[in-house]
């Protein structure tokens, strides 16, 4: 199989303590990753499941308006609202690893536009099946309850 479409994304972290900066290579970008002072951090940033969450929606837009254009289909806002359930047992050294401990993801969205009930579904049947993040959650054994609707 032929990779032609292969993108390899970098970053480089540095912890010394909390919090984690991390620089996303070969970009202006920076990050603070951090946990809540009652989990030892200092509440600087965003600890890293947020961010896992933030990118999950974020990936979900941005494949929306990919597939929206490709179908021809004008859409205005969408509004994302995503829950993951996360098993921290192996996190917290209760188990041997953390294989599995995605349980649940719950996805609703909100489509504006100018798009029939069944445009929506056909949008976010397809937008679900191309995510890469919601992908990586799928093959990990997630449940994944996903609903798109004309807002």
């Amino acid at each position: 199989m032929e990779n032609s479409h292969l993108e390899t994304f970098k970053a480089e972290a540095q912890g010394n303590g909390w919090p984690t900066n991390v620089r996303i290579m070969d970009t202006q970008w920076e990050l603070q990753l951090d946990e809540p002072t009652e989990d030892g951090g200092s509440n600087s940033g965003a600890n890293p499941m947020q961010y896992f969450i933030a990118s999950l929606a974020g990936c979900q837009n941005e494949q929306a308006q990919v597939v929206a254009e490709e179908l021809s289909i004008n859409i205005g806002q969408i509004d994302i609202n995503v829950e993951i359930d996360l098993d921290l047992a192996g996190f917290m050294g209760m188990s041997d690893n953390s294989n599995g401990s995605y349980k649940n993801v719950r996805l609703d969205a909100l489509v504006q536009g100018n798009a029939t009930d069944a445009q929506i579904r056909t949008l976010g049947e397809k937008v679900d099946a191309r995510c890469p993040i919601l992908a990586l959650l799928r093959t990990s054994g997630c449940n994944i309850e996903s609903k798109w609707a004309k807002k």
